[in-house]
């Protein structure tokens, strides 16, 4: 993305718009009132389903990483779902997108530019300015969209459409559980992702973890680690504004990543290829790194083997032994009586600052991952361990994935 007038990203005015406020202040209304009237358990996790997979193969793999910074290769056929799966979050139409975060990205990159645009005004106030208005600058940059993206048909007809792009999956969720599932699939779905969009935007530029500076630039990306399997690793935002060629959000261990585990798996399927990474984006002569990135040592890939009896065996002698349960990731964030609320009194939360992990100490097996924190919550009572040795299997497959991932 370059700028081919140099413009200024300082001086404007924000302005309502009407379109951008009314679509978000009725999908909200109608969550709120409509999700009180018709709530259902099946509708909370038709909620909670559609919702993580628009983030996840929409938002994360098809908007941002593949339609805006092109991190990876794959069939046109399966691009083009990505991207009709990201126009489900409800944000805008696919060149609208790009366009806006074309602008932000440049802006941000600059000495200085608009409190718009560096979310830097105060937490209600970007609130307001964020989900209502649009910024005019006086004398906007003129940033190029690749031609072969701004041609395409395909996308030029969902940038058209894209509010009646919910239509589809409306009717679809009407005819499968009514109102209900309409009102909890389609209305709450994109209040939650619209809202969690700017969320996120908000905190990841305020307030975090760096790991990285870019010198000169007006902001300064920050690590959201709490919400990083909310936003499929899209809040690693710190790695992002270094790398943000990089299909790898999630840098240093710890840092989860669902839609890179996604994207290796879809690469290991013969679906993604020219996956770049922060070793194959261009040098930056401004950024300074404060951790060196880990080097990733080639490992034996291991096959897929495990059955699922296999895994409900192994889950149970997990359960019954107790190793030592080491949590990472978001987790190591929990205060000491945080971690004793989740996983009871009879596990010994003990800190390892040297490896940034929490972990739970009970004997002499090591587990990590989701199974180590259902261990350790199966530790509490009878109904805990029961429900723990239910979702091993899911969350030992999930493991299982996730070390594929890694291999």
């Amino acid at each position: 993305m370059h700028s081919l007038d140099n413009g200024n990203v300082v001086h404007g005015n924000i302005t309502w718009a009407p379109v951008k406020s009314l679509w978000w202040s009725s999908m909200v209304a109608v969550a709120l009132v409509g999700g009180w009237l018709t709530f259902s358990w099946a509708a909370l996790g038709l909620f909670l389903v559609t919702t993580a997979f628009v983030l996840l193969f929409g938002h994360s793999l098809g908007s941002h990483r593949k339609l805006i910074h092109d991190s990876f290769a794959c069939p046109r056929w399966l691009e083009y779902l990505l991207v009709y799966t990201g126009v489900q979050v409800g944000l805008s139409g696919p060149l609208g997108l790009l366009a806006q975060h074309d602008l932000r990205d440049y802006a941000q990159r600059q000495p200085d530019c608009h409190d718009y645009l560096r979310h830097g005004s105060g937490f209600w106030k970007d609130g307001w300015w964020q989900l209502h208005c649009e910024l005019r600058l006086d004398k906007p940059p003129v940033l190029a969209i690749p031609a072969h993206i701004a041609q395409d048909r395909f996308y030029r007809f969902l940038e058209r459409t894209w509010m009646l792009q919910q239509v589809p999956p409306a009717l679809l969720l009407f005819a499968l559980g009514g109102w209900p599932f309409v009102i909890w699939g389609v209305c709450a779905r994109i209040a939650a992702g619209v809202t969690g969009h700017w969320l996120i935007g908000y905190f990841a530029h305020n307030h975090g973890v760096m790991q990285h500076t870019v010198e000169g630039a007006a902001v300064q990306g920050h690590n959201v680690a709490l919400a990083s399997l909310l936003t499929m690793g899209e809040s690693w935002h710190n790695n992002h504004h270094a790398y943000p060629g990089s299909a790898k959000l999630g840098l240093y261990p710890g840092e989860w990543d669902p839609g890179w585990w996604v994207l290796v798996l879809l690469k290991r399927a013969g679906l993604a290829w020219d996956i770049r990474l922060p070793g194959d984006c261009p040098p930056r002569l401004e950024l300074r790194v404060h951790a060196a990135l880990p080097v990733a040592m080639a490992q034996a890939h291991r096959p897929w083997r495990a059955t699922v009896g296999a895994i409900i065996s192994a889950s149970r002698q997990l359960l019954a032994r107790r190793g030592q349960l080491v949590l990472e990731g978001p987790f190591v964030l929990l205060s000491e009586g945080a971690a004793r609320c989740l996983v009871g009194s009879r596990v010994r939360p003990q800190r390892t600052p040297s490896r940034s992990r929490l972990s739970f100490e009970y004997g002499d097996q090591m587990v990590r991952g989701l199974p180590a924190l259902l261990i350790a919550a199966g530790t509490r009572n009878a109904f805990t361990a029961a429900a723990a040795l239910v979702l091993l299997p899911l969350a030992t497959l999930c493991e299982l994935a996730r070390s594929q991932v890694d291999a």
